[in-house]
């Protein structure tokens, strides 16, 4: 199976549907579908080995991340902040690739390399002139359909290889196809290189949600986009989240009436915030979503219930539960273990492993109160802290 299968079906269901947003412009399932299409036969002739973005958010990311798989090639979202050199050095492993968005900043950094550089609007252009003569067909096999770059904070980056089943298996073990009511709405303003941009997408597109995308995060433009779309549904981080609160009390107005559900991750929710929200937005659920790269995304929950019910109660206990990540999902098991690898009780510190049965990913890392040694191989049980780095 490939993730293109999402697309495919999004499009056979709800061909004239909208499904994405962007830059003033509106795509309906086909239409994404076709560029997708296009996109892949575009790929196919250039013989890349990857295809890379290194851009903000817009129409070119979904027809990259379809049409890469189409093509049976590794998607991959490079961070567009990170410096120079460090740049190079990424766009020297992935040599010979697809490099869409900011030629100007990748030019320079190319060198003796092989790679074919577009632009956004080149990239797009090239995948609707290809669409008439595209077959469709996929590359069939599980091979690696997204490669995304660890931060790199304490070493050189890592490169996180996401199979088609990887991805697909949690899509389907956590989304119900075409879900989404014809007004459902799901605002996009994490970058394209984070796994929640990523899952955002593929979980939108199978429930046939319409994406509106915010290329960069403002929060003036958040709320503008919100009200002016009628929103439903939005992902956000902390940081984001309180930056759009700042600029309501200070008076920026925004119909957010249509606003049903807001999931948060990617750092820590302060409780204050999280406090200050729940009242502020007394109809919209809230869920925090704690999840890694190496895991698809997503592997525990706090729901909308426990938001609630933590925020209504007077005992201490259940109170803090607002600044915990929840239940793992029913698909995960957690355990937390000490250095020697034995299990340890309910309460205590130690290093977190990670074992799903229904996507063949399993890792650990750090969550906000705990403390981890680092990866460390599989053990023979299958329970594994990282192994899908290289």
């Amino acid at each position: 199976m490939n993730i293109s299968l999402i697309l495919q079906m999004a499009a056979e269901a709800g061909p004239e549907r909208i499904g994405l947003v962007c830059n003033g412009r509106r795509w309906t399932y086909s239409e994404l579908l076709r560029a997708a299409r296009g996109a892949a036969a575009y790929l196919s002739s250039k013989h890349c080995a990857y295809v890379a973005l290194l851009d903000e958010s817009s129409e070119a990311a979904p027809i990259a991340l379809f049409g890469a798989a189409i093509a049976g090639i590794p998607y991959v979202p490079l961070n567009y902040r990170l410096a120079d050199e460090d740049l190079a050095a990424l766009l020297a492993r992935i040599d010979p690739a697809c490099i869409i968005g900011d030629i100007d900043k990748v030019s320079p950094l190319t060198g003796e390399s092989t790679h074919t550089c577009l632009s956004r609007l080149e990239f797009v252009a090239a995948a609707e002139a290809a669409a008439d003569s595209a077959t469709g067909e996929e590359i069939e096999g599980e091979g690696i359909a997204v490669q995304i770059f660890t931060s790199g904070t304490t070493a050189a980056p890592k490169a996180a290889l996401l199979r088609h089943a990887n991805l697909l298996g949690y899509i389907l073990g956590t989304v119900e196809f075409c879900s989404a009511n014809e007004d459902d709405a799901q605002l996009v303003c994490v970058p394209p290189y984070h796994i929640a941009g990523i899952s955002t997408l593929l979980s939108s597109v199978y429930a046939l949600r319409k994406i509106v995308l915010l290329p960069a995060f403002d929060p003036d433009n958040w709320l503008q986009l919100a009200s002016s779309e009628g929103v439903s549904n939005a992902f956000v981080v902390p940081t984001m989240l309180a930056r759009v609160v700042d600029r309501i009390e200070a008076g920026v107005s925004a119909d957010l009436s249509s606003l049903k559900a807001i999931a948060y991750g990617g750092g820590r929710m302060p409780t204050e915030l999280i406090e200050k929200v729940l009242q502020r937005f007394p109809d919209t659920h809230f869920t925090n979503a704690y999840g890694l790269t190496e895991t698809s995304s997503t592997i525990a929950l706090l729901s909308p219930q426990d938001h609630r019910t933590a925020q209504s109660s007077d005992e201490p206990a259940i109170r803090a539960r607002l600044g915990s990540v929840g239940q793992p999902l029913p698909t995960v098991e957690i355990e937390i273990r000490d250095e020697q690898g034995k299990q340890l009780p309910a309460g205590e510190r130690g290093e977190i492993y990670v074992r799903a049965s229904k996507f063949q990913v399993s890792t650990a890392d750090e969550l906000p109160w705990m403390q981890t040694a680092g990866f460390q191989p599989a053990t023979p049980a299958g329970w594994m802290k990282a192994d899908i780095y290289f």
